[in-house]
């Protein structure tokens, strides 16, 4: 994974590169140790989108499956930061949203979905470990979903085991 710059979130909090920050209650495991933390990376088009908007009503209820594993989610797009926190208070979203505004695209560039032709991300999801690394990845065609059970499932391996 290449570098990228801070983004910034719904909020205006910055997040380092990648954004791996754990949850509060998911750095450490019940006996002290840390828990490796993996993320998924949820790069969108645009967040008022029709297929963004319909993915973007599901992303709670896959960090909040996510979240026992000690997995993260970190929704990724190139609309700016004002744009993000007007979508995420009017449609309740509480995943932390991440604007890849400035330098256009680096995070999705850094990750290889970025559409150079469009200027904006590619439906692209990756799960990084705690290095940083790629773990897995789930892509769909442009005007197409992505499904929530893709993020919670090994794909032909089976269930995933984070």
């Amino acid at each position: 994974m290449a570098e990228a710059p801070a983004l910034r979130d719904q909020h205006g909090q910055s997040w380092p590169w990648p954004p791996l920050a754990p949850e509060p209650d998911l750095s450490e495991g019940a006996d002290g140790a840390s828990v490796p933390l993996r993320c998924w990376l949820f790069f969108l088009p645009g967040a008022f989108t029709p297929v963004c908007t319909a993915e973007l009503g599901w992303v709670d209820e896959l960090a909040g499956r996510l979240s026992p594993t000690g997995v993260g989610l970190r929704v990724i797009s190139c609309d700016s930061a004002a744009v993000l926190r007007a979508f995420g208070d009017a449609h309740g979203v509480g995943t932390p949203l991440l604007s890849d505004f400035w330098p256009h695209g680096a995070a999705a560039r850094s990750v290889d979905a970025f559409d150079d032709r469009t200027g904006r991300a590619r439906r692209v999801s990756v799960l990084v470990d705690a290095a940083g690394r790629e773990v897995r990845r789930v892509e769909a065609a442009p005007g197409q979903e992505r499904r929530l059970a893709d993020h919670l499932s090994g794909g032909d391996a089976g269930p995933a085991r984070y």
